[in-house]
């Protein structure tokens, strides 16, 4: 994914927040800020949170696999989307691959779950190695220190992000009709350019906190670096589906 798309112009800024998606995004996200001053966060719940919200992303990528109906106007998204020329036309081949798309979804849905699963469990273990206090020596113990971040706080702010992606999901894909210019192709690699916003939070966050000791002013940094990133993902994704 481009580097571009990490960042949003005052331009893209000004369209973004004409969208109730992108408020709801904005409120969710600062709103993380209330754990590190309430709950006394620390780096560690700060990332484990973002890695759990690439869980509910990816879960939500299904659904949207699932339920989209890659027609003629989807393959041509798709087509525009990999050589960056807006081409309307339709012709036999793109009729054709439109009627595959239930094909498409058998193959790849399956094909997504095992993949973006392994890269997630994949990044779970990073996190743990690098943001623990070294005293987990086996998996059974990883296993029991998530447990651990599985407090209250902790399931209130995934149950938080989810709805803001959900609230997106129903607004946008399907009552924008973005689902009608979807399809699994697309979507099977969408979640990925989030798995790499995780890995630059990770990187910047474990040099910070070596540095600095985790204050209270570094993981709001963070947050407000997550919440830019998501932004102009957000902005990007909707500029590509309904701006059209």
């Amino acid at each position: 994914m481009p580097a571009k798309h990490f960042f949003i112009s005052s331009k893209g800024l000004a369209d973004a927040l004409q969208r109730p998606s992108a408020w709801v995004l904005i409120v969710v996200n600062l709103g993380l800020i209330a754990g590190v001053i309430v709950w006394d966060w620390q780096v560690f719940d700060i990332v484990f949170l973002y890695w759990a919200e690439n869980l509910v992303i990816g879960a939500i990528n299904v659904l949207k696999m699932l339920v989209c109906n890659p027609g003629n106007e989807s393959v041509t998204t798709l087509r525009n989307s990999k050589s960056g020329k807006s081409d309307k036309t339709g012709d036999a081949r793109t009729a054709a691959i439109a009627n595959m798309g239930g094909v498409f979804k058998l193959i790849l849905i399956p094909f997504f779950i095992i993949h973006y699963g392994g890269f997630c469990f994949g990044h779970g273990i990073f996190i743990f190695a690098l943001f623990s206090d070294g005293s987990l020596t086996s998996v059974d113990r990883d296993t029991l220190e998530a447990m651990d971040l599985l407090t209250g706080s902790m399931l209130f702010a995934i149950a938080a992000l989810a709805a803001s992606h959900l609230f997106s999901f129903f607004r946008n894909f399907i009552a924008a009709g973005e689902y009608r210019r979807s399809h699994p192709a697309m979507l099977m690699m969408r979640p990925y350019g989030r798995i790499v916003a995780l890995h630059i939070t990770i990187i910047v966050g474990a040099f910070l906190s070596i540095a600095f000791g985790s204050p209270m002013g570094l993981l709001v940094v963070l947050i407000l670096l997550k919440t830019g990133v998501d932004l102009a993902m957000h902005q990007t994704e909707r500029r590509k589906l309904q701006d059209m």
